[in-house]
């Protein structure tokens, strides 16, 4: 365990004992994508307490152990999700389910349940797939690409865009303003993303408010809460909300996914001679490379874990300290298709579990399944570093691909 340099910003309350304190930046562990993971496994290992204080973003606690994190994420009696990231900031705003706790969140809840659900995302399959094909044909003759801009954020904003029925020519800076509600290291530039991302949704709010369609959007906007009308400012929250959950992880994971396959050519051609792995293969590279980084907030004072812990403190629960805790997956860093595998945190778990999950696992099985098709074996660049950005979601910034 590394112990916190005094000359670090927000140093810990009295009430932290001193051998609770590191030095562990969650959003920032490493800026090399082959190694972002294993900086969460080796720090894993070397932390014996299961909370810990860091003065990184504002000061915070980190729950070190799996299953301390998993059984976190669900506990919203003691755990408020009335903030995402840390530091926690009161102009943050509402958004929608993501930030409400049960039982305000049900009703912001029910329209993505039904709007991605099970059978709306294999009605979606056919078109899915004929886009990733579509992608993987017209890169095959080129002869290499960067993954990340041609193919991964395509595939993913395309079929988003598709669900909540807002232009395709707005992804690439819709991608950009998400990069900045999720990613920017300055929270006063993350609140700054979050309000545009809302000015380029209020005239299409206002439009399916009026004129409702039968798209994503428009149920989000026209939601019934607890037999009212959705409000104008409920509205907005919920869209924003809708708008940063759909834009971001399935290109992130899909990217891990790649340079792995890239790296590793024996697992790559296992997939190219059985697809029928692929499938199973999907869930394992979704144990593999969890993205994702949610904080709590602590409802009232009380002893946790050994610790006491004060109304309004945060708590990290890295999604990393679950699905790669050797204490619940044997060597979590080795990518095994036959491994079984149970339980995940990728897509969250109790109350606010990802509604997207079905949707983005779909993804990532057709896109495989049409790339591998026609494009079996490729490598990353000669002397390309693959850099990486944390936040609630982390992301390869950069994957050149040759074949």
């Amino acid at each position: 365990m590394t112990v916190a340099s005094p000359s670090i910003e927000h140093p810990a309350p009295a009430a932290v004992p001193p051998g609770r304190v590191v030095d562990f930046d969650i959003y920032n562990p490493a800026a090399d994508a082959e190694q972002f993971h294993q900086a969460f496994v080796d720090f894993q290992r070397a932390t014996a307490a299961p909370l810990v204080w860091t003065p990184h973003h504002g000061g915070h606690w980190i729950a070190v152990r799996g299953q301390d994190v998993y059984d976190l994420y669900a506990d919203h009696e003691r755990f408020s999700s009335r903030h995402y990231f840390v530091p926690a900031t009161p102009m943050q705003g509402s958004l929608g389910a993501f930030t409400l706790d049960p039982p305000q969140h049900r009703p912001f809840r029910a329209f993505l349940n039904t709007g991605i659900s099970g059978k709306v995302v294999a009605a979606k399959a056919t078109l899915v797939r004929q886009l990733a094909a579509d992608l993987a044909e017209q890169l095959a003759g080129r002869g290499g690409c960067n993954f990340l801009t041609d193919f991964a954020d395509v595939l993913a904003l395309t079929v988003f865009l598709g669900l909540v029925d807002l232009p395709f020519s707005d992804r690439e800076k819709l991608s950009a303003l998400v990069e900045m509600a999720a990613r920017d290291p300055d929270p006063a530039q993350r609140i700054a993303g979050i309000g545009q991302i809302a000015e380029y949704l209020m005239p299409y709010i206002e439009q399916r408010r009026a004129r409702p369609g039968d798209d994503l959007l428009s149920h989000a906007v026209n939601a019934d809460i607890d037999g009212r009308p959705i409000s104008l400012e409920e509205a907005i929250g919920a869209s924003i909300h809708l708008m940063g959950a759909g834009l971001d992880t399935v290109s992130s994971l899909f990217c891990f996914s790649m340079a792995l396959l890239a790296r590793q050519p024996q697992l790559r051609r296992q997939l190219v001679e059985d697809p029928e792995l692929i499938p199973t293969a999907a869930n394992e590279l979704i144990r593999r490379f969890p993205v994702v980084v949610m904080v709590r907030q602590v409802r009232a004072d009380m002893e946790y874990l050994g610790v006491s812990l004060r109304q309004g403190e945060m708590v990290a629960i890295p999604t990393p300290f679950y699905n790669l805790d050797e204490s619940v997956y044997e060597r979590p860093l080795e990518v095994d298709w036959s491994r079984k595998v149970g339980k995940l945190l990728s897509f969250g778990n109790g109350p606010h579990r990802c509604p997207g999950a079905v949707l983005g696992r779909t993804e990532l099985v057709i896109g495989l399944q049409e790339w591998l098709k026609r494009i079996p074996d490729f490598a990353i660049a000669p002397g390309a570093t693959i850099p990486v950005v944390g936040g609630t979601v982390a992301k390869i910034l950069s994957l050149p691909l040759l074949w």
